[in-house]
């Protein structure tokens, strides 16, 4: 059945039958009977209760399920899988982080049935993804802790975030790939770094023109 769903027939049905065989008590035949039923492919993706980034943006950053594409450059057919939908949601989510929505939370999706097509085979849908962005958080105080070897006046730069700017989860994350590698030419190969986040509960939560 999984590997039905991830080949987009999320319908499938798959049963078996056991039948016993002369020649001892431990042999028996096994049956599979899989009924595929329609192939499930995305005609539409819509998300719900998203206002700073606009759905365009937003879908964008979804790498396996993607609406059936008609232009060169769009190679998706469009086969719904449900298996990789919550590391869709989750690069979704990661986008949101980059913009300073730190809050940002990325539901489970409505699927909406529009039509089967006339021979039965394809199944179109539509899905409907609830958003919860929150408020947009700007870097207020940006301090590095537990270095000893390394000078902060040669770590801080590194980040490229300074007070005022808007959280960018990107920035913090490279950042710290480059202190890893600072760090490993000294020596130094099991240093691990991570953000530590303080939320204000008075962000500036102005939303901006919506990204396209």
């Amino acid at each position: 059945r999984a590997m039905m769903a991830e080949k987009g027939y999320s319908d499938a049905d798959v049963s078996h039958k056991i039948t016993p065989i002369g020649g001892g008590p431990k042999l028996v035949n096994v049956t599979f009977h899989v009924g595929e039923g329609p192939k499930t492919r995305i005609r539409s993706i819509e998300f719900v209760g998203n206002a700073a980034i606009s759905d365009r943006k937003l879908r964008k950053q979804m790498k396996e399920n993607k609406p059936k594409g008609f232009l060169p450059l769009i190679m998706s057919d469009g086969t719904y899988k449900e298996a990789h939908y919550e590391s869709d949601a989750d690069l979704v989510q990661a986008h949101y982080r980059t913009q300073g929505y730190v809050r940002a939370r990325v539901g489970q999706p409505e699927i909406n049935v529009l039509e089967d097509s006339a021979d039965g085979k394809t199944r179109w849908i539509q899905l409907r993804i609830p958003v919860t962005e929150g408020p947009r958080y700007r870097v207020g105080e940006f301090t590095i802790d537990g270095n000893t070897v390394v000078d902060t006046e040669l770590i801080r730069p590194i980040f490229e975030l300074e007070t005022g700017d808007w959280y960018d989860e990107k920035r913090v994350r490279d950042g710290l790939i480059e202190v890893q590698g600072m760090y490993g030419a000294g020596g130094y190969m099991e240093f691990t770094g991570f953000p530590d986040l303080e939320l204000s509960d008075e962000p500036d939560a102005a939303v901006p023109e919506i990204l396209a």
